[in-house]
């Protein structure tokens, strides 16, 4: 039994292709194959966006701390001004939603 009598043999080149079926049917159809791949591989996706975006919000919250560390009298009268106050002889309007 030599190589050559090996790559002419039918028997063995019918148990490959047999088993190259076999291995892809299994890795198409079965839960743990490639649609649970694809699931995961979208999760990962969707975990990379949340994290680039908490990323953001962080270096935005990390100037405002500098800012207000600095005592910067802009981001003091913007957060002044968010919660509804205002300057000596200002008038304040709110308007409502219509429903």
């Amino acid at each position: 039994m030599n190589a050559a009598w090996l790559l002419r043999s039918r028997t063995l080149w019918g148990a490959l292709g047999f088993s190259a079926i076999a291995s892809t049917g299994i890795l198409l159809l079965t839960p743990d194959g490639l649609p649970a791949h694809r699931k995961r591989e979208a999760e990962v996706r969707a975990y990379k966006e949340d994290l680039l975006q908490k990323a953001k919000r962080n270096r935005e919250l990390a100037e405002e701390v500098r800012r207000l560390s600095a005592k910067d009298p802009e981001l003091f009268e913007a957060l002044a001004r968010r919660q509804g106050f205002a300057r000596p002889g200002e008038t304040v309007y709110s308007f409502r939603e219509r429903r």
